[in-house]
């Protein structure tokens, strides 16, 4: 059964679009195949440094536990979003040539995955939805990038 379970080196580029979603895959099926694994005190750090690449090894090389080096890792592949760009690109997304309905429906949702949503007052959704509109509908580029950099950004402090 653990053969069935094995993981794929990882060997993954921390700058590439899809790290995260790769990093976040192998991390999954490896915690599988660990669990797969007979014996209780399973050293999780030795069957780790298995499992990566000689690259991504130079980035855990250092840790003492495998749950430094998985903190390590979980730095190194998954960056922070940045909410208010995630927002503008949900509420700018747009459904492509050739893209089903049941596509476009779920390119949304894995966009609304990054935007941080949680409850908040009246008050506080009407001021985000106004600065999300605001910045969608900016006629000059160079202004919008400069406030989709903000990792967080409200109306009272966008125009500081």
């Amino acid at each position: 059964m653990e053969r069935l379970l094995r993981p794929e080196q990882l060997d993954t580029d921390p700058s590439s679009p899809s790290a995260a979603q790769e990093w976040r895959h192998w991390q999954q099926t490896f915690e599988n195949f660990l669990e797969a694994v007979p014996g209780e005190k399973v050293d999780k750090l030795r069957p780790l440094t298995n499992f990566v690449s000689p690259k991504v090894y130079e980035a855990i090389s250092e840790c003492t536990t495998y749950d430094d080096a998985i903190s390590t890792l979980q730095a190194h592949y998954v960056k922070p979003t940045n909410e208010v760009f995630a927002r503008h690109c949900l509420a700018t997304r747009h459904q492509q040539t050739g893209e089903t309905l049941d596509e476009y429906l779920n390119a949304l949702k894995v966009l609304a995955k990054d935007c941080n949503f949680k409850a908040v007052s009246a008050t506080l959704h009407c001021e985000e939805s106004i600065r999300d509109a605001f910045i969608s509908g900016l006629l000059s580029p160079a202004i919008r990038q400069r406030l989709l950099e903000n990792k967080t950004l409200d109306l009272a402090t966008m125009f500081d």
